[in-house]
């Protein structure tokens, strides 16, 4: 089967920014430059100004948002850190979705997946979508890759990623203080809470994921 010219630019384009991320993030170990942030513990808006700009290079890192979380966690502990990595994972998760959105088509293969992610978010509805996906174990830039390349507002987008990803921050600083505080306890809370978001994601998804699957491929009940 013959692949259109779109599809074949489109694939060229992502391989050479793939190459491109893979060589940033071997230069760049989030292990040795974290440890390096984590050390202007003693002067907080340096770390701070310094966070602000590791969230904004995070996507083009291919970093774990969660590594940053930690960091976080760990320097400030829960009270100070999760209103400060909220704030930073909603800044480093809006710039893949900024680019998605520019990079959007109806041509070749992004074109395909932007129609999909339409469709998917026709039937779930963009905000409660944005909010199921962010509560799911996925891949953090994956979601804004794909909220981008759908139809979802930016209001629902932030909005959305907000309140999926605060559970998901609230977990992770958590475990990033306790590691400081050298003590399991903060860390028991935060597998509680990754398995609550799990299942809340699942709650939300489960109807209109249905919909969705009996839609596009004509599964119903008792096929």
């Amino acid at each position: 089967m013959a692949v259109s010219r779109a599809t074949r630019r489109q694939f060229g384009g992502i391989g050479v920014l793939g190459a491109v991320l893979a060589v940033a993030a071997l230069l760049f170990s989030p292990g040795a430059v974290l440890d390096s942030v984590a050390s202007l513990s003693a002067h907080p808006w340096r770390f701070v100004a310094v966070l602000a700009v590791l969230y904004l290079a995070r996507p083009f890192l291919l970093w774990p948002v969660s590594a940053l979380s930690l960091t976080v966690g760990f320097v400030l502990g829960a009270t100070y850190g999760i209103p400060v990595a909220i704030a930073g994972t909603l800044l480093s998760n809006t710039t893949p979705f900024l680019l998605a959105r520019y990079a959007r088509t109806e041509d070749g293969v992004v074109g395909l997946t932007t129609r999909t992610s339409d469709r998917f978010v026709e039937t779930v509805g963009e905000f409660r979508g944005v909010v199921a996906a962010r509560l799911a174990p996925l891949p953090a830039d994956v979601v804004s890759v794909g909220a981008g390349l759908s139809d979802v507002s930016l209001r629902s987008y932030l909005v959305g990623t907000l309140l999926g990803e605060s559970v998901w921050i609230a977990a992770e600083v958590i475990a990033g203080a306790s590691m400081h505080a050298l003590s399991v306890h903060g860390l028991r809370h935060s597998l509680a809470l990754f398995a609550a978001a799990t299942s809340l994601s699942v709650v939300l998804l489960a109807r209109p994921a249905y919909r969705f699957l009996r839609d596009e491929h004509g599964l119903g009940v008792g096929e």
